[in-house]
């Protein structure tokens, strides 16, 4: 199990380097596999506040003013609906959900490519966004699809765009703490017995820094994306 949790804590940080917007979710799956569902999700939520940290340094202050604040009021809304969805749940309920979820993250994932909003629509998508993220990111950390869909078609600029959606997830993990408590997901003795391999998120950040120029990033997504689907299977049929 630690060996689970120092190899998702390394696909952690390698996320976080801007490799690849599917790993957070395929840690989601591969935690779940190895760990009951409420434990995953409890589990990676602090992984991910942690991770977070190097993320925000990296791009601190590189963010939308003007967009950030209308995506995280609707993500509020999703965030409240998701604490009532797992705090009301099974636990053979919640590795169901976990299991649909993606999936779903998955179809969203490829369809979202190169999709337009047009400016007469952009608050209605701002709004939907944001409540999507707020929602699927409580459920199994995966609110990823509907922000990058909403800030691809902004037009922003390469480093705002990261710098946004990295803001965005790290204010997202910490509203949600309060209801991950409520929800009664944190397991303080597995949290506390894995600290150490926390230490391989820096790790991966670094290593995704090196590597992010020099990998075929279509082909890694794609085998990422095969990864997330079949783990979702086993989730749904286990």
């Amino acid at each position: 199990m630690i060996a689970i949790v120092a190899l998702a804590a390394l696909l952690l940080g390698f996320g976080k380097a801007g490799v690849a917007g599917t790993l957070g979710p395929l840690v989601t799956v591969l935690l779940a596999l190895a760990l009951p569902a409420d434990d995953a999700i409890g589990l990676q939520l602090p992984m991910l506040i942690f991770a977070d940290s190097f993320a925000v340094a990296a791009y601190w202050r590189k963010w939308d003013r003007q967009m950030l604040p209308a995506l995280l009021g609707s993500a509020v809304l999703g965030i409240i609906v998701g604490t009532i969805v797992v705090s009301s749940v099974s636990e053979a309920g919640l590795r169901r959900l976990i299991g649909i979820a993606m999936l779903t993250f998955a179809a969203f994932y490829v369809w979202s490519r190169g999709f337009v909003i047009s400016e007469a629509r952009r608050g209605r998508w701002a709004f939907l966004a944001g409540s999507t993220a707020g929602l699927s990111s409580t459920i199994s950390h995966a609110g990823g699809p509907p922000i990058l869909m909403y800030l691809m078609s902004s037009g922003l600029e390469p480093r705002r765009f990261v710098g946004t959606t990295v803001a965005f997830f790290a204010i997202v993990n910490l509203i949600k703490v309060p209801g991950y408590f409520y929800a009664d997901l944190f397991n303080a003795d597995l949290i506390v017995s894995t600290l150490w391999a926390w230490l391989m998120i820096p790790v991966g950040v670094a290593l995704g820094r090196a590597l992010v120029r020099r990998i075929n990033r279509a082909w890694f997504e794609r085998v990422m994306l095969v990864l997330l689907v079949a783990g979702s299977l086993l989730l749904l049929l286990g």
